[in-house]
């Protein structure tokens, strides 16, 4: 192959997790050539046996715990290839993925992405809370331009990852949306979505853990301000509009599931108690961030 691969896994105390990425990844070696980079990020030394003795995977470990955007900027200077792809440690990817990555950036795209599936597809609140955060990412989305991609499956050429300044490296939550908004701004038609490009994310099991992490997204979101425009930041901050903001998000999401993934649609609704409750948190955490950057902003 005329570029070398690096596949970039960051991965924080999560050996079973980390395990099941590994595997998948040598499942879809099939004699192509990569490297894997797993940054150990508040290492307590318990990674680097799980890669110990794999072909062309190391370890860099840093004992401090790293923002996922910074463990990913960390794993792209340790690695050695132009191509990069991102994978999360609670995902497993597909055979195929790494070959769908390269054939899309070497067609001239200059960010691909492509489906995340459930990794445990029956089990209620892992499937809710994929639903929440990947319903623009299904199967049956149609390849095409796109605006925004997760850093879970995410392909970029180290050229023009450095081009955009790589992953911002403060931010707790949402750096994948600022890297990639970012580059369509660069390149308005750069973005592709390719449906072979599939992996599949865990996605959280307990219930208490759920709602904390969809209040964690809203709280971020509202706080960063993120795809809000000054009339939805007023609307959301309002306590009186939480129901209001329940609403739009579940609507947003069964909209891409009637468009993308209909067969899917009877699950969510079946799915839409824990949906709801999640949404829930979501909003909650989404006016607290907003009401923070306003007084952040007030007091500035």
């Amino acid at each position: 192959m005329s570029d070398q691969i690096s596949v970039i896994v960051p991965c924080y105390r999560d050996g079973a997790s980390l395990q099941r990425c590994l595997a998948g990844l040598a499942a879809d070696r099939q004699g192509r050539s990569f490297e894997t980079v797993v940054v150990d990020s508040g290492s307590d030394g318990s990674m680097a046996p799980l890669v110990a003795g794999l072909s062309s995977a190391r370890v860099v470990s840093v004992t401090e715990r790293l923002w996922a955007g910074a463990a990913r900027n960390l794993g792209t200077r340790a690695a050695r290839g132009e191509l990069l792809l991102f994978l999360d440690a609670d995902c497993v990817p597909e055979p195929g993925w790494v070959e769908a990555a390269r054939t899309a950036l070497q067609a001239g795209a200059r960010m691909a992405s492509g489906p995340v599936l459930d990794l445990l597809p029956h089990h209620p609140i892992a499937a809710s809370d994929n639903l929440l955060q990947f319903s623009e990412y299904p199967a049956g989305r149609p390849e095409g331009v796109a605006t925004k991609f997760p850093s879970c499956n995410l392909a970029v050429r180290r050229a023009d990852f450095e081009a955009v300044g790589g992953f911002p490296e403060q931010l707790p939550a949402a750096e994948d949306t600022r890297l990639t908004e970012a580059a369509a701004r660069k390149w308005p038609d750069g973005l592709r979505f390719v449906p072979d490009m599939r992996v599949r994310h865990l996605g959280r099991t307990e219930f208490r853990e759920f709602l904390a992490h969809h209040a964690w997204f809203g709280y971020h979101r509202g706080l960063l301000r993120l795809d809000l425009t000054q009339r939805q930041q007023q609307l959301a901050a309002r306590a009186l509009m939480l129901p209001a903001v329940v609403f739009w998000r579940l609507r947003f999401i069964l909209g891409r599931i009637r468009a993308w993934n209909s067969e899917g649609l009877v699950r969510a609704i079946l799915l839409s108690p824990l949906l709801i409750a999640g949404l829930s948190a979501y909003a909650v955490g989404l006016r607290r961030g907003l009401l923070e950057a306003r007084g952040t902003a007030t007091k500035s």
